[in-house]
């Protein structure tokens, strides 16, 4: 291994190569602004993209009752069961981002998987052969394989753009350099401005495209979106920064656990032959140690720990260092909280499904029948509340609590998200019983809506909808934010990465679990309470879809019990330690950004020149929090948008 000398010698070596500015005071060019040269090319990707999902998912409940005539409990268990491997597939983008490919490389071979699926999805609706037909459900087997086929290839594109996006942004930017750090603010506030205008255009302009003039340009028009965004992309590749790939943090908790198993087996028979066993992990950093007596759980990850010498059975045990079994350990803590709100997303579920066809057969008529509000548009009301409310919630309601003397834990607000989350469904209920009494009151008309002829109105506003989903939106500002906060804050730091897909995973289980319940409750309502035809049948205005609603509202209550049960012996991780600045580990460069040569003077791109000396290192001395601050980490202050849009 060189000496220390020699690695100084390098490193200077390298910075004069790159005509850092740190060794001759002065620098080659003026510093180019990262944030309008190179990051317009993002965030023209991931409005875009954003647009393109959006536009497919928001109304494809829709899609699958009035074209492809499916019933409104498939229909539902499809959509659920795509949403969900939407923040399935997210892990394995992270993953390949984190440890194979870059983020680069991954963001670019998911897009285009992204866009075939996309145009595949638009070409079945244009096709003759395969266009869904418009009268009585008749066999098309083609058209439904291809549907299908097509919505899970964008649920594979879509993992590997939703966890890295985000953080290729971070990286193009020098945290040594006050510019730099100063634009990466500005850059979030403009990511989030892309993704909540590209998702406003999807649930306004795309629906009502899809609902009133045609399915083929409203999936269309989305595809073609998705198309520009690989060509944006693609435009600023010769100014990117690329991050080496290293070890991923989620392929690290998984080898632990697998060390960890396969020494407790290896002890426990060198135990049976005489050995005394394993005495515990010795020689924590300081600080960690103190940590570890509070948070002293989940003891047989302690057979993970490597010691060179042998115990009282012989045995040399290979493995890893105290203070990184540690840090499995204290991501293994969370799982309670994980389970415990899993049920949150099967709730969250109903809004891009039961609710939408609940305002389909509500009176959605404007200006004597001249326009009809998309019923899947009401969506909008739950992004204004997300957007107005957050604001109210962080610069009025916590400064008011402090000023009292309280004070909202991360807990404790998401256990308030899950109450406003169970009241949701329980004025959801009240809003679907008060639609049934007034169906079967003879308050209804047939739609003159193209394409639901077939459909019998209630004479009720569709706006009686509103507070549902501004409920669900305020439960999203407690539990959701409050969720990914908890995760965030609660984790290591070089483990981050980890409980972020904590989240992704409970999103991803809980529309699982949403379509399993639909099947079930559909399968198993026939005649209940009075529904000859189940809860969930073709027509709801036949149905007891209120039922259904009162039911995960009981369920959510339950739930939430459990909640403060366990939240209540849940220890806060009491560590303090500084916020560092995590080190990029560059990597070659893709073989179109290479060092120019300029009047005779070798330069490297701008992303390139970082320098090294300047970077921040671990508390560890033997890791480097760069290695885990990856994909899903990246954590920006309070996203203004509503969760499945971060």
């Amino acid at each position: 291994m060189a000496s220390n000398g020699l690695n100084d010698d390098s490193q200077t070596e390298e910075l004069a190569l790159l005509g850092s500015s740190d060794l001759d005071g002065e620098s080659e060019e003026p510093h180019s602004s990262v944030l309008f040269t190179v990051c317009p090319f993002i965030l023209g990707n991931e409005f875009c993209e954003r647009l393109a999902y959006y536009g497919l998912a928001t109304n494809l409940i829709t899609y699958m009752q009035t074209e492809m005539l499916e019933e409104p409990a498939f229909a539902a268990i499809m959509v659920q069961l795509f949403e969900g491997t939407c923040y399935l597939t997210p892990l394995l983008g992270a993953w390949l981002a984190d440890s194979r490919w870059g983020r680069y490389k991954t963001i670019l071979v998911f897009s285009t998987i992204y866009v075939l699926g996309m145009l595949l999805l638009a070409g079945s609706t244009t096709v003759y052969d395969v266009l869904p037909s418009t009268g009585e459900k008749k066999k098309q087997h083609l058209q439904d394989t291809i549907f299908y086929i097509s919505l899970y290839i964008v649920a594979l594109g879509t993992g590997g753009i939703k966890p890295n996006v985000s953080a290729f942004g971070a990286d193009q930017f020098d945290e040594a350099n006050p510019k730099d750090r100063k634009e990466k603010d500005s850059f979030f506030n403009w990511f989030y401005f892309a993704i909540n205008l590209g998702s406003l255009l999807a649930v306004t302009v795309i629906v009502y495209i899809q609902d009133n003039i045609s399915w083929a340009i409203g999936f269309g028009v989305p595809a073609c979106a998705m198309v520009i965004a690989i060509l944006l992309f693609v435009a600023g590749s010769k100014r990117y920064t690329h991050v080496e790939p290293t070890e991923s943090p989620v392929a690290r908790v998984v080898s632990v656990v697998k060390v960890a198993l396969k020494n407790k087996f290896r002890r426990k028979k060198t135990a049976g032959a005489g050995g005394s066993g394993y005495s515990g992990p010795v020689n924590l950093p300081e600080g960690l140690a103190a940590a570890m007596r509070k948070t002293h759980s989940y003891v047989w990850l302690d057979n993970a720990v490597k010691q060179d010498t042998p115990d009282d059975g012989g045995l040399v045990v290979e493995g890893y260092t105290p203070a990184q079994v540690e840090e499995v350990r204290m991501v293994f803590r969370l799982l309670p909280i994980f389970f415990t709100t899993i049920l949150y997303w099967t709730v969250y579920a109903q809004m891009g499904t039961f609710f939408i066809m609940q305002g389909t057969q509500m009176d959605r008529s404007m200006f004597n029948g001249k326009f009809f509000v998309p019923s899947a548009s009401l969506s909008l009301f739950n992004i204004a509340a997300i957007i107005a409310l957050i604001p109210v919630y962080d610069r009025v309601f916590v400064p008011l609590l402090h000023k009292f003397g309280g004070k909202l834990s991360l807990l404790q607000r998401i256990g308030w998200g899950l109450l406003v989350c169970m009241l949701s469904m329980v004025v959801s209920a009240m809003v679907e019983r008060r639609r049934l009494s007034l169906f079967h009151h003879g308050h209804y008309h047939r739609s003159s809506e193209a394409g639901l002829h077939h459909i019998n109105v209630v004479d009720m506003p569709v706006f009686w909808q509103i507070p549902q989903y501004l409920l669900v939106g305020l439960s999203e500002i407690l539990a959701s934010i409050g969720q990914l906060e908890f995760f965030y804050d609660q984790a290591p730091d070089v483990m981050r990465s980890c409980s972020m897909a904590l989240q992704l995973l409970s999103v991803c289980i809980g529309s699982y679990l949403s379509g399993a319940l639909v099947w079930a409750v559909g399968r198993f309502s026939v005649g209940v309470a009075g529904a000859k035809r189940g809860w969930l049948p073709n027509d709801l205005n036949h149905g007891r879809v209120d039922l259904f609603f009162l039911l995960l509202a009981g369920m959510m209550a339950i739930n939430l019990v459990l909640f403060l049960w366990v939240s209540s012996k849940f220890e806060y991780k009491q560590l303090a330690k500084p916020r560092v600045a995590a080190p990029k580990p560059r990597g070659p460069a893709p073989s179109w950004v290479r060092p120019q040569v300029v009047e005779g003077v070798v330069r490297a791109p701008r992303s390139a020149g970082v320098p090294i000396a300047a970077r921040a290192r671990s508390m560890h001395p033997e890791e480097d929090v760069g290695v885990y601050g990856r994909s899903l980490a990246y954590n920006p202050q309070t996203p203004m948008l509503p969760a499945p849009f971060r």
